[in-house]
């Protein structure tokens, strides 16, 4: 028979049925979801565009396109993404890249490994899309995913018909629930680097709460609440109360009049040795969402902290050496309101009480007044909160808009405001009267969640408050507690109406909804702590309750061979078991009616047949002749009268189980 040209030859379309194809789109489909919606919208389209094409050729026996095709299209597909990316590299361009690959690939499938490495560019577009989207639900789809992809890889490996849906993604679950003692065993020993494994940075008028490195209340005419997560905190001991929880963050100490900004950061080697611990110590564990800012978060004053490349500045908060752009987690201990006691120098008082000329002249005016009335610093400190608290001042999140004098035009004729107003005032006041004093922002309160015991801190209770210099120590004082005290006691929910909120915040208005969020926000923090979080602190303190304490690499090396070894093994056996010829029941049957006539007759020989056998012991046990007769020619017809039915197998089992003859005839039986 003469054979086509090889050119034709290449040209026929390809042999693997539309089924497999079907199952094989699905696989890319499902793979490329999660990347729609971070990509460009062109590479999902054309993505989607080929795989209808490539289903409309298969369906209508159609040659695949030529090379003369594939290669320009291919080159400008890698174009478009240099020019949309302007690079091949990352998260957004790679995945992109891959897409374009599976796409093209499906334009020549021409046979299993083409199929094959089709699905395996899938399992690596799951992998990347994992890199991306780590909440808890995500596991769940590509899982699914991966089934889905497995299944492909199985339907597309036959040389015939797919085999049914459902019997193929048995056997693809099978395959993958072999895979999950080894990817567990993978996560729990293989050893660990600083920070969550898989973690990428994340990419980060009207206000919106939360912190800053400067703060201008007065150019702020409404503060838009954010329901947004800041960090999560989980305490060894007792739960401290929320009015207690003040999470220390950028100290603002320069003023030109108007707004506060942060000094160059400074650090003092060997500070918090310096801290006076005679206060309360506690210890707790934060989980701090990325923010691209170099502070991290922890109460007053933090004396120990776990988090690599950071330091305590001068003016005791902590800091990052690089920007927070991942999830970090971390350890600290803090002295409750402890701080460090001494002498200020000249020049740092200077700086800390100084205000511009022609500044605000009313406020210090009233200041300097009001200081005259009173003996003490304190006393005069304590004059200035009770103004707040008995004079008709306002909390609100929707100030008026101040002029150049904001300070003045404040406290004497708006007198509204948010934290950030009130703790400006009050420092601006303190100065007036040479009393040092700095604006603290951070965050303050938080809500609790009693299905984890752990706080849960918003980026809507970011707070403002000051410190003061008395009796050669810094002291908290915060002046928004004079005016809003059940913003401080019970949180920002109680303090404002929750009416003018919208998204995930006003749903927290209903006990069923905030049943909800707290139940699924409960789900995530478990999620961070013991899977995305899973350091080298947390693998030691696991391996040490199993019996591991201080393990070193070279214990989790050899954990890990022997632990593969065994899994390989299991897996090894589960195949020989498969691959096991399966017992013949009728056989076994057969047999044990065999021993049991031969104990009343005599033995069946290897020659005879069951019909040639029953004749036998018929003859000899004339007693057993129906019996033996029956169950012998029953025997007969299930093995050679076609398949058995399970029914007449099941009949003929409780048969064969009853029959038990006697090893002598009876006395009066022929002989």
């Amino acid at each position: 028979m003469k054979q086509k040209p090889l050119r034709e030859r290449r040209q026929e379309p390809p042999q693997e049925s539309a089924g497999q194809l079907i199952w094989l789109v699905g696989a890319v489909l499902l793979a490329t979801l999660p990347h729609a919606p971070f990509v460009h919208p062109w590479i999902p389209l054309m993505v989607v565009a080929i795989s209808a094409s490539r289903l409309w050729l298969a369906f209508n026996r159609k040659r695949l396109p030529s090379a003369w095709l594939r290669v320009p299209l291919t080159l400008l597909a890698f174009t478009g993404i240099l020019l949309t990316y302007r690079q091949i590299s990352g998260v957004d361009a790679g995945s992109s890249l891959l897409l374009v690959m599976v796409a093209m690939k499906l334009l020549e499938t021409r046979g299993h490994r083409d199929r094959a490495i089709v699905v395996f560019i899938c399992y690596f577009l799951l992998f990347a899309a994992f890199l991306r989207e780590q909440a808890p639900w995500a596991p769940f789809y590509l899982a699914i995913a991966v089934l889905a992809a497995t299944t492909a890889l199985l339907q597309t490996a036959r040389r015939d018909q797919p085999i049914r849906a459902g019997r193929a993604l048995w056997l693809a679950g099978r395959i993958v629930l072999q895979a999950v003692p080894l990817m567990i065993l993978l996560f729990v020993l293989f050893p660990r680097v600083p920070g969550p494994f898989w973690s990428l940075p994340q990419r980060g008028g009207q206000a919106t709460t939360g912190l800053s490195d400067s703060m201008s209340p007065g150019d702020i005419t409404e503060l838009a609440l954010s329901d947004k997560v800041a960090f999560r905190v989980r305490f060894d001991d007792d739960i401290p109360r929320g009015a207690s929880l003040y999470w220390r963050g950028p100290v603002l100490a320069q003023f030109n009049g108007r707004s506060w900004s942060m000094r160059a950061r400074s650090y003092l080697p060997g500070l918090v040795d310096k801290v006076d611990r005679n206060g309360d110590s506690i210890t707790y564990d934060i989980t701090l969402e990325p923010n691209n800012q170099h502070w991290l978060l922890a109460l007053e004053t933090p004396v120990y902290w776990s988090a690599q490349r950071s330091t305590l500045t001068s003016t005791f908060a902590l800091a990052s050496f690089s920007p927070l752009d991942r999830r970090l987690s971390y350890t600290a201990t803090s002295i409750v309101s402890g701080t460090t006691p001494g002498n200020m120098p000249d020049r740092a008082r200077a700086a800390d009480t100084y205000l511009p000329d022609g500044s605000n002249p009313r406020t210090r005016d009233w200041a300097r007044m009001l200081r005259s009335r009173h003996e003490t610093d304190r006393g005069f400190l304590s004059a200035i909160l009770d103004t707040f608290r008995n004079q008709p001042y306002f909390y609100t999140l929707t100030p008026g808009v101040l002029g150049a004098q904001s300070v003045d035009e404040f406290l004497f004729s708006t007198r509204e405001g948010f934290c950030g107003h009130y703790a400006s005032a009050f420092a601006v006041l303190a100065r007036a009267v040479g009393i040092p004093a700095r604006v603290v922002t951070g965050y303050q309160g938080g809500e609790l969640n009693p299905l984890g015991n752990y706080w849960i801190v918003r980026q809507s209770d970011a707070h403002a408050w000051v410190e003061v210099w008395l009796d050669g120590r810094w002291e908290r004082i915060d002046p928004t507690a004079a005016v809003a005290p059940e913003r401080i006691e019970w949180g920002m929910d109680v303090a404002i109406d929750r009416g003018s909120v919208g998204g995930a915040a006003a749903l927290r208005g209903s006990a069923f909804a905030e049943q909800l969020l707290l139940s699924w926000d409960a789900v995530n923090t478990a999620w961070n702590r013991w899977v995305l979080a899973f350091g080298p602190d947390s693998q030691t303190d696991l391996l040490s309750r199993i019996g591991i304490p201080e393990p070193s690499t070279r214990h989790l090396i050899l954990a890990l061979t022997i632990g593969m070894a065994l899994c390989l093994a299991w897996i090894w056996w589960l195949q020989q078991q498969r691959q096991a010829p399966r017992r013949d029941a009728l056989a076994g049957l057969y047999r044990l009616l065999c021993q049991r006539t031969a104990r009343a007759a005599r033995p069946r020989r290897p020659d005879e047949g069951p019909t040639e056998y029953a004749r036998a012991i018929a003859a000899r046990r004339p007693d057993l002749a129906t019996e033996v007769q029956r169950l012998f020619g029953a025997y007969a017809r299930l093995r050679y009268d076609g398949p058995a039915d399970s029914r007449r197998v099941a009949r003929f089992r409780e048969q064969v189980r009853a029959f038990r003859p006697a090893a002598t005839p009876p006395a009066d039986s022929p002989a």
